[in-house]
């Protein structure tokens, strides 16, 4: 793959990777400290694989008038099946009520109105 900047960043290959927002994995770290049953336990926080491609069609539609993305490489989906991932997403439940992770679009949506 050439050489792709997106964001800002230099992306070297086109590997698919999991997704979890910023503020989900925050709570994930309050309910690990305040829950007496994650003790010396690891918390997995995967929401859903993301590749490249379709972090760039995000992006594209929620700003359509930017001529700056790139195109997308030709990348492939993580099909792996973290099953560790459901107690954290319990505890999203247990500690905030939140019934399940924060989705791509959304979290994308709110990093772009940060900038």
């Amino acid at each position: 793959m050439s050489e792709l900047i997106f964001l800002g960043v230099k992306l070297n290959d086109s590997s698919s990777e999991y997704f979890v927002d910023v503020i989900d994995i925050a709570r994930l770290h309050t309910a690990a400290l305040l829950d007496p049953n994650t003790v010396s336990q690891r918390i997995f926080g995967f929401a859903a694989p993301l590749n490249l491609t379709e972090m760039i069609a995000i992006v594209r539609k929620l700003r359509p008038d930017n001529t700056q993305i790139p195109d997308p490489p030709a990348d492939g989906h993580d099909l792996t099946n973290v099953i560790p991932a459901r107690k954290a997403e319990k505890l999203l439940l247990d500690f905030y009520g939140q019934p399940s992770w924060t989705n791509v679009e959304d979290s994308i949506a709110a990093g772009l109105d940060g900038c």
